[in-house]
C-alpha cells in the first residue's frame, strides 16, 4: 500500500513540474525577447552605432544573461574600453624609460680627466729637477707609458654608446607613446623616428673612429716612447673624437628629455580626457535607463538589472584591470521614467562599485 502511494505522489510532482516548466517556458522566451529588444534601445542611447573600428566594425555591444530570483545581467564593451587600452601602453613604455636609466657615465669622463690633469702636474713638478741621461730616458720612458695609460682609461673607463644609446631608446619610447596617445599623427611619428636613427647612426660611426683609435694607441706604445711627437699626436686625435661625441650625446639627451616630458603631457592629458568621457559616458546611461529602463516589463517587479561596464573600474596598486558595475532596482527605475524621482535619485539608490 505505502508503495502504491509512493508511486502516486511521485507521478503527481513530475506532472506538476511539467506543468511549471511548461508554462515558464513561454514567460523565459518573452522575458528574453523583451531584453533583447531593451538592449537595442539602449545600445542606441549610447551612440554605439557611431563608434565604429577597424573595417566599419562597431567598438562597443551589449551581451545579456537573465538569472532567475536576480534579475538582468548586461555587460557593456564600450570603446572607452578600447581608448584606455592605449593609455595603458602608453603606461607601459613609461616604465620602460624609467627601468633603462642609469648613472651618466660622463661623470666619470670629467673625474678621469680631473685625475689626467693632476697627474700630468705631479709628473711635470717630478721631472724639473736635473737628472743624469740614464735617468732622463727613463724618466722619458716612464711618461710615455703614464701617457699610454691615461689616454687608455679614457677610452676604457667611459662607456660614451651607453649614455647616448640609453638617450636614444627613451627618445624611442616616448616617440612611440605620443603615437599611441594620438599625440601625434604618422607623418611626425616618421619624422621623428628619422631623427633619432639618424643620431642612432652617427653615434655609430663616431664609436667606430673610437674603436679603431683605441687599436692604434695600443699600437704605438713601443714607438711613443723614442718618438714624443706619436704620443700628441695620439692624444690629438683622442682629443678631437671625444670632441666630435659630445655634441651628439647632448643631442641625444636633449631629444630623450624633450619627448619625455611631452609623452608626460600628453599622458596626463589623455588620462584626464578619459575620465571625463567615463563620467559623460555614465551621465548618458543613467539618463538611459531612467528613460527606458521601466520597458523590461516582462521583468519581475522584485529584480534588479545591473549593468556591466567591462575595463572601466578603477585601476589599483596593482595595475588590475576591474569592471565599473551598476546595479538598479526595478521600482527605482520605474518611478524615474514616471518623473517619481530624478535621474540624481537614481543614481543615489543605485549601487555602484569597481570588481
Amino acid at each position: 500500500m505505502r508503495k502504491v502511494i509512493r508511486q502516486t505522489l511521485v507521478c503527481a510532482i513530475a506532472v506538476l513540474s511539467a506543468v511549471s516548466a511548461t508554462a515558464q517556458g513561454p514567460q523565459l522566451k518573452d522575458l528574453q525577447r523583451n531584453i533583447d529588444i531593451f538592449s537595442g534601445v539602449l545600445e542606441d542611447a549610447l551612440d554605439f552605432e557611431e563608434s565604429k573600428g577597424l573595417f566599419g566594425l562597431s567598438l562597443g555591444g551589449i551581451a545579456s544573461t537573465y538569472l532567475i530570483g536576480q534579475g538582468v545581467v548586461l555587460e557593456v564593451r564600450t570603446p572607452l574600453a578600447n581608448s584606455r587600452n592605449r593609455l595603458s601602453l602608453a603606461s607601459l613604455n613609461s616604465a620602460m624609460q624609467t627601468l633603462q636609466v642609469r648613472g651618466n657615465p660622463f661623470e666619470t669622463l670629467a673625474l678621469s680627466q680631473s685625475r689626467t690633469q693632476s697627474l700630468s702636474s705631479s709628473s711635470s713638478a717630478s721631472i724639473s729637477a736635473p737628472a743624469s741621461p740614464v735617468m732622463a730616458l727613463r724618466n722619458q720612458s716612464a711618461d710615455s707609458t703614464s701617457l699610454y695609460t691615461q689616454m687608455m682609461e679614457r677610452v676604457a673607463n667611459v662607456d660614451y654608446s651607453l649614455a647616448v644609446n640609453n638617450a636614444i631608446q627613451q627618445a624611442t619610447e616616448s616617440a612611440r607613446s605620443l603615437r599611441s596617445l594620438g599625440s601625434v599623427d604618422d607623418g611626425d611619428y616618421e619624422e621623428l623616428r628619422a631623427d633619432i636613427e639618424g643620431l642612432r647612426a652617427e653615434m655609430g660611426e663616431k664609436m667606430q673612429g673610437l674603436r679603431e683609435l683605441e687599436a692604434q694607441i695600443r699600437e704605438s706604445t713601443v714607438q711613443a716612447i723614442a718618438d714624443s711627437n706619436i704620443e700628441e699626436e695620439m692624444r690629438l686625435k683622442l682629443d678631437t673624437v671625444i670632441a666630435q661625441i659630445e655634441p651628439l650625446r647632448e643631442q641625444a639627451v636633449a631629444k630623450a628629455t624633450e619627448l619625455r616630458l611631452r609623452s608626460e603631457l600628453a599622458e596626463q592629458a589623455y588620462t584626464q580626457q578619459w575620465q571625463q568621457d567615463v563620467v559623460v559616458f555614465e551621465d548618458k546611461l543613467y539618463q538611459a535607463m531612467c528613460d527606458y529602463g521601466s520597458t523590461l516589463r516582462e521583468l519581475p517587479s522584485d529584480e534588479r538589472v545591473s549593468i556591466i561596464l567591462t575595463g572601466l573600474g578603477e585601476q589599483g596598486e596593482d595595475q588590475r584591470r576591474t569592471d565599473k558595475i551598476h546595479v538598479f532596482n526595478k521600482a527605482d527605475l520605474q518611478e524615474c521614467q514616471s518623473d517619481s524621482i530624478s535621474v540624481t535619485t537614481l543614481r543615489e539608490r543605485s549601487d555602484h562599485y569597481s570588481y
